[in-house]
């Protein structure tokens, strides 16, 4: 069996609204010529098309030919096979191949990719939601969460203010944080994602004032191009667990930040990291540490599906990010991912070859690729934040 074909399809995906563009989903075909095809998802926020490039002119060429039941083979060829080997272009490129790949292998084996990652170690992956779905306030966005299913949710900081002051940001995400924590109950898991926005000194007085919430994890609270605010971060709150790592790619991005007991939770994205085979490396890196694996995940279908074998598994899986774009989520798949009541279901999962997912080509092809609104936050004084 030999790869015979590689695609890329850039997908639009809008927000609640109908109209702005929310994400754009790359999905990535790997042909054989025994008549098998791989689907993979190399999604991002923003270089989706020059992701889709990378796919049919760097990558497709190289690959060509090559046993694709060889995916070590192929990961290292895609990898060290560049002069810049660790960018989310490329990376996110080798990323949806890879998932394809185990595709294939899953599907010319019978097996589903769990098992041909050494079998599973859970019944079911746990899922949290996020406020997704265009209703009118949080409280409504939690209710419909627990209504679902979930007992776990995200949300993120807040509206931003404008002009951007790092304080008052501060006060709006505790002041949702309140809310959401009073709709949930207290038995439900809370995170914030913070998306890196704030500075050392505002994100210890967030922490401070999110202790008495219960928070399950506090996501991004501060920039991660050092890793040393974040050390003194966790010795100062070591009864709130920290999680980073959603624009860490490969294991040599997370060493240091294992080695330096940085974070409580790795959040490697499967779409950027390199694919289900970095991920699951990932994962054995991070046990050493006591760190726990919450893969991000505000993607489609397939990442779902990649992501949920890995975490089926994996030993320290914690939990996985599910980002509800309906009804576009749930049209795309001709074979949905088997997600009920706020978890994947394993044993269904074992059911189906491969990822266990399949699309709607033709609705693919049919929604193509919007530039998404830029995300840009400026100071009082018209300066760009640092963040």
């Amino acid at each position: 069996m030999k790869i015979a074909d590689i695609r890329a399809h850039v997908m639009n995906v809008p927000a609640a609204d109908g109209r702005t563009p929310r994400r754009n989903w790359v999905f990535v075909e790997v042909e054989t010529d025994a008549g098998i095809t791989g689907i993979g998802e190399a999604t991002t926020e923003h270089h989706e098309m020059a992701v889709a490039a990378q796919v049919e002119t760097a990558l497709k060429p190289r690959l060509l030919g090559m046993n694709p039941m060889d995916i070590e083979h192929v990961w290292q060829l895609g990898y060290r096979d560049f002069w810049w080997k660790r960018d989310v272009v490329h990376t996110s490129a080798v990323s949806g191949i890879d998932m394809a790949l185990w595709d294939i292998a899953g599907k010319a084996t019978g097996q589903p990719v769990f098992r041909l990652l050494g079998g599973r170690v859970r019944d079911r992956v746990r899922c949290y939601a996020r406020a997704d779905l265009g209703l009118d306030s949080l409280e409504a966005h939690a209710a419909q969460a627990l209504e679902e299913g979930f007992d776990a949710f995200k949300h993120g900081h807040g509206p931003a203010v404008e002009p951007f002051v790092m304080d008052e940001q501060v006060d709006v995400a505790v002041r949702e944080m309140t809310r959401l924590r009073q709709a949930l109950g207290p038995d439900a898991a809370l995170m914030i994602d913070c998306g890196g926005v704030f500075s050392p000194v505002a994100a210890h007085r967030l922490m401070r004032e999110l202790q008495s919430l219960g928070m399950f994890f506090v996501e991004e609270p501060i920039e991660q191009s050092t890793v040393e605010p974040y050390v003194r971060l966790k010795r100062d709150f070591p009864g709130m667990r920290v999680a980073a790592g959603e624009r860490w790619i490969t294991r040599w991005d997370c060493r240091e930040w294992f080695e330096k007991q940085a974070v409580d939770v790795c959040q490697v994205d499967i779409c950027h990291a390199g694919g289900i085979s970095e991920l699951m490396k990932i994962a054995r890196l991070a046990e050493v540490y006591g760190i726990t694996i919450a893969p991000h995940n505000p993607y489609g279908p397939v990442a779902l599906a990649a992501a949920a074998h890995a975490a089926a598994a994996m030993q320290n899986f914690e939990i996985l990010e599910h980002c509800r774009l309906r009804p576009w989520f749930d049209d795309v798949q001709t074979l949905r991912v088997p997600l009920s009541r706020g978890y994947v279901d394993v044993e269904e999962l074992g059911r189906r070859p491969g990822l266990g997912v399949e699309l709607d080509m033709e609705l693919v092809k049919s929604r193509p690729y919007q530039a998404l609104p830029p995300r840009r936050y400026e100071g009082p004084d018209g300066a760009i934040h640092l963040y």
